[in-house]
């Protein structure tokens, strides 16, 4: 029995060509998948029950929203087997997140040869999320990019673009249990923080807002750095509205790992009640989610079953 290795064709800007992708592999791990089309109405149970057989992980090739519904699916029947994810998306945020490789088939056969991570299960009024969910300007986006006609990076740059300007930052009021960010326990990070300012509070408004169980919106962008999904956390990160010099000047940062913008700001929770003045609209995993002006945010610590790769930095 072969291990389903599901590919939407839909998701992302890239033609998907599974036979070019198991003809990179070594004979000894092509002969353990079996590639299969897949996509909306998103039936994953046949294929959940011959990775249970095969005893092997739910291999997904897609984007961030074809692997959110594969994760929900797997949550559903109780996450019988690992979640392997193979970028095939615009943004693959996820994929970037837990270190995978970009290259399909390198990502495959690190996967293959890769080890299982349980992964912190965050919700958002119930409903599970794998990388992040958000509200304000990025979900707007998200709305927005699922409106479009295709997908790709272009298209996403220029639902962003539209709403960039108008897009208005919105008030918050929080109940949450905060928890403190983590600390370099070096000598050097320890002298540098006690000249640092204090961990911020809770926003009291935001014109976008992410929350994290991953580092990665996708793309490059580091929304959260200190993002850990092993930790019973949520990373919260607030974007301000950039100027045309900010994207110049400190737009950069938030491309490279461990930049400094202060376009960003971040804190954990580990559970929260969101409330906005007015709804707006919300994503799940880039995923457009009905609006709403109340949020419950919590945390499943350590419950999610993935597979990845050795070079993973969580165990």
């Amino acid at each position: 029995m072969k291990a389903p290795l599901l590919f939407n064709a839909a998701s992302g800007s890239s033609p998907k060509d599974p036979d070019a992708l198991l003809r990179a592999l070594p004979k000894v791990l092509r002969e353990q998948v079996e590639p299969l089309a897949f996509g909306p109405p998103w039936d994953f149970e046949p294929a959940i029950a011959q990775a249970q057989a095969a005893g092997l992980p739910l291999f997904v090739w897609g984007g961030d929203g074809t692997l959110h519904h594969a994760a929900k699916a797997l949550i559903q029947r109780g996450n019988p087997v690992p979640l392997a994810a193979i970028p095939g998306g615009s943004g693959n945020g996820l994929v970037r997140g837990l270190r995978t490789p970009l290259q399909p088939s390198g990502a495959l056969q690190r996967l293959l040869e890769g080890r299982e991570l349980r992964m912190d299960l965050p919700r958002l009024d119930g409903e599970p999320f794998l990388n992040l969910c958000g509200t304000g300007f990025e979900a707007a986006v998200a709305h927005r990019f699922a409106a479009l006609p295709g997908r790709g990076f272009s298209r996403y740059a220029r639902a962003c673009l539209s709403l960039w300007r108008s897009w208005p930052s919105v008030p918050l009021a929080w109940e949450a249990e905060t928890s403190p960010m983590p600390t370099d326990p070096g000598r050097l990070a320890r002298i540098k923080a006690a000249f640092q300012a204090p961990p911020p509070d809770l926003p009291e408004s935001a014109w976008s807002l992410c929350f994290a169980n991953l580092p990665q919106y996708g793309s490059g962008l580091w929304i959260a750095p200190g993002a850990d999904p092993t930790d019973g956390a949520l990373q919260w990160a607030t974007l301000a509205r950039p100027s045309l010099l900010d994207l110049m000047t400190e737009g950069p940062s938030l491309f490279r790992e461990g930049g400094r913008s202060s376009l960003r700001r971040e804190g954990r929770f580990l559970r929260a009640t969101l409330r906005l003045d007015h709804p707006l609209p919300w994503h799940l995993d880039g995923e457009p989610a009905a609006e709403r002006d109340r949020a419950e945010l919590s945390v499943e610590s350590r419950t999610f079953r993935m597979q990845v790769t050795q070079a993973c930095p969580w165990e």
